[in-house]
Protein backbone atom coordinates (compact mmCIF):
# COMPACT_ATOMS: atom_id res chain seq x y z
CA UNK A 1 0.00 0.00 0.00
CA UNK A 2 2.58 2.52 1.03
CA UNK A 3 4.36 1.77 -3.04
CA UNK A 4 0.88 2.83 -4.25
CA UNK A 5 0.38 5.86 -1.77
CA UNK A 6 4.45 7.33 -2.96
CA UNK A 7 3.25 6.63 -6.25
CA UNK A 8 0.51 8.63 -6.20
CA UNK A 9 1.72 11.56 -4.52
CA UNK A 10 4.66 11.37 -6.89
CA UNK A 11 2.34 11.64 -10.23
CA UNK A 12 0.20 14.52 -7.60
CA UNK A 13 3.54 16.42 -7.28
CA UNK A 14 4.75 15.93 -10.97
CA UNK A 15 1.40 16.86 -12.27
CA UNK A 16 1.31 20.45 -10.29
CA UNK A 17 5.11 20.95 -11.48
CA UNK A 18 3.77 20.75 -15.14
CA UNK A 19 0.47 23.15 -14.38
CA UNK A 20 2.63 25.54 -12.55
CA UNK A 21 5.12 25.89 -15.36
CA UNK A 22 2.53 26.74 -17.86
CA UNK A 23 0.61 28.82 -16.11
CA UNK A 24 4.37 30.54 -15.44
CA UNK A 25 4.87 30.35 -19.39
CA UNK A 26 0.93 32.01 -19.88
CA UNK A 27 2.22 34.77 -17.94
CA UNK A 28 5.62 35.43 -19.48
CA UNK A 29 3.81 35.34 -22.78
CA UNK A 30 1.03 37.66 -21.65
CA UNK A 31 3.50 40.28 -19.72
CA UNK A 32 6.07 40.12 -23.36
CA UNK A 33 2.76 40.90 -25.35
CA UNK A 34 1.77 43.94 -22.99
CA UNK A 35 5.28 45.42 -22.79
CA UNK A 36 5.57 44.96 -26.62
CA UNK A 37 2.15 46.97 -26.48
CA UNK A 38 3.96 49.60 -24.80
CA UNK A 39 7.14 49.67 -26.65
CA UNK A 40 4.72 50.79 -29.52
CA UNK A 41 2.45 53.42 -27.83
CA UNK A 42 5.48 54.61 -26.53
CA UNK A 43 7.16 55.00 -30.26
CA UNK A 44 3.99 56.52 -31.34
CA UNK A 45 4.46 59.30 -28.79
CA UNK A 46 8.24 59.27 -29.31
CA UNK A 47 9.06 58.86 -25.84
CA UNK A 48 12.90 57.97 -26.19
CA UNK A 49 13.18 57.83 -22.73
CA UNK A 50 10.96 54.25 -22.59
CA UNK A 51 12.44 52.74 -25.42
CA UNK A 52 16.01 53.47 -23.83
CA UNK A 53 14.89 51.79 -20.65
CA UNK A 54 13.31 48.79 -22.49
CA UNK A 55 16.41 48.25 -24.53
CA UNK A 56 19.58 46.70 -23.89
CA UNK A 57 22.99 48.46 -25.02
CA UNK A 58 24.13 45.48 -27.60
CA UNK A 59 20.46 45.78 -29.38
CA UNK A 60 20.51 45.43 -32.91
CA UNK A 61 17.84 46.77 -35.37
CA UNK A 62 16.83 45.69 -38.68
CA UNK A 63 14.71 48.55 -40.58
CA UNK A 64 12.23 47.05 -43.11
CA UNK A 65 14.85 48.88 -45.79
CA UNK A 66 17.30 46.36 -44.60
CA UNK A 67 19.16 49.23 -42.92
CA UNK A 68 20.95 48.28 -39.54
CA UNK A 69 21.51 50.49 -36.36
CA UNK A 70 21.97 50.08 -32.84
CA UNK A 71 20.31 51.20 -29.35
CA UNK A 72 21.85 54.76 -30.01
CA UNK A 73 21.10 55.23 -33.15
CA UNK A 74 17.46 54.36 -32.70
CA UNK A 75 16.81 56.00 -29.74
CA UNK A 76 18.39 59.27 -31.41
CA UNK A 77 16.31 58.66 -34.81
CA UNK A 78 12.96 58.96 -32.29
CA UNK A 79 15.15 62.20 -30.08
CA UNK A 80 15.51 64.35 -33.34
CA UNK A 81 12.84 63.20 -35.13
CA UNK A 82 14.36 61.50 -37.83
CA UNK A 83 11.93 58.42 -37.05
CA UNK A 84 8.43 59.74 -36.60
CA UNK A 85 5.44 57.00 -36.04
CA UNK A 86 1.56 58.38 -35.83
CA UNK A 87 0.50 54.83 -35.50
CA UNK A 88 1.94 51.08 -34.72
CA UNK A 89 -1.17 49.09 -34.62
CA UNK A 90 -0.11 45.27 -33.34
CA UNK A 91 -1.40 42.19 -34.00
CA UNK A 92 -0.97 38.31 -34.37
CA UNK A 93 1.79 38.13 -31.84
CA UNK A 94 3.09 35.15 -30.95
CA UNK A 95 5.98 34.55 -28.06
CA UNK A 96 8.31 31.63 -27.50
CA UNK A 97 10.29 31.55 -24.33
CA UNK A 98 13.49 29.79 -23.63
CA UNK A 99 14.25 30.04 -20.00
CA UNK A 100 15.40 34.12 -19.74
CA UNK A 101 15.14 34.48 -23.68
CA UNK A 102 12.37 35.15 -25.41
CA UNK A 103 11.37 35.53 -29.06
CA UNK A 104 8.50 36.85 -30.52
CA UNK A 105 6.64 37.55 -34.33
CA UNK A 106 3.84 39.76 -35.01
CA UNK A 107 2.03 41.86 -37.70
CA UNK A 108 2.02 45.66 -37.09
CA UNK A 109 0.03 48.49 -39.26
CA UNK A 110 2.16 51.37 -39.01
CA UNK A 111 1.74 54.83 -40.30
CA UNK A 112 4.78 57.37 -40.12
CA UNK A 113 8.40 58.25 -41.75
CA UNK A 114 12.05 56.55 -41.04
CA UNK A 115 14.59 59.36 -42.11
CA UNK A 116 12.29 61.28 -44.16
CA UNK A 117 10.93 58.10 -45.86
CA UNK A 118 7.12 56.86 -45.66
CA UNK A 119 7.06 53.87 -43.36
CA UNK A 120 3.01 52.97 -43.80
CA UNK A 121 2.20 49.81 -44.48
CA UNK A 122 1.65 46.19 -42.73
CA UNK A 123 5.13 44.87 -41.60
CA UNK A 124 5.56 41.77 -39.83
CA UNK A 125 9.00 41.77 -37.01
CA UNK A 126 10.55 39.62 -35.06
CA UNK A 127 11.52 40.97 -31.70
CA UNK A 128 14.21 38.95 -29.10
CA UNK A 129 13.75 39.70 -25.51
CA UNK A 130 16.70 38.91 -23.00
CA UNK A 131 15.54 38.85 -19.22
CA UNK A 132 18.25 41.09 -17.72
CA UNK A 133 18.72 42.33 -14.35
CA UNK A 134 15.20 40.92 -13.35
CA UNK A 135 13.65 43.04 -16.55
CA UNK A 136 12.82 42.19 -20.24
CA UNK A 137 14.95 43.97 -22.73
CA UNK A 138 14.67 43.54 -26.55
CA UNK A 139 18.30 42.98 -27.91
CA UNK A 140 17.29 42.69 -31.64
CA UNK A 141 14.21 43.73 -34.07
CA UNK A 142 13.72 43.11 -37.50
CA UNK A 143 10.90 43.87 -39.54
CA UNK A 144 9.78 43.11 -43.08
CA UNK A 145 7.51 44.99 -45.10
CA UNK A 146 4.17 43.38 -46.34
CA UNK A 147 3.91 43.82 -50.45
CA UNK A 148 0.76 44.36 -51.79
CA UNK A 149 -0.19 41.86 -54.59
Amino acid sequence: MNRRCTGFVIASVSSLVVLLGLAWAANVEEELKKLETDRAAAAVKGDAATLEKQTSDDYTFINLYGQMSDKSQMVNAFKTGQTRLTSDELSDMKVRVYGSTAVMTGKAEVKGTLGGKDTSGQIMFTRVYVKKGGSWQSVAFQQTLISNP
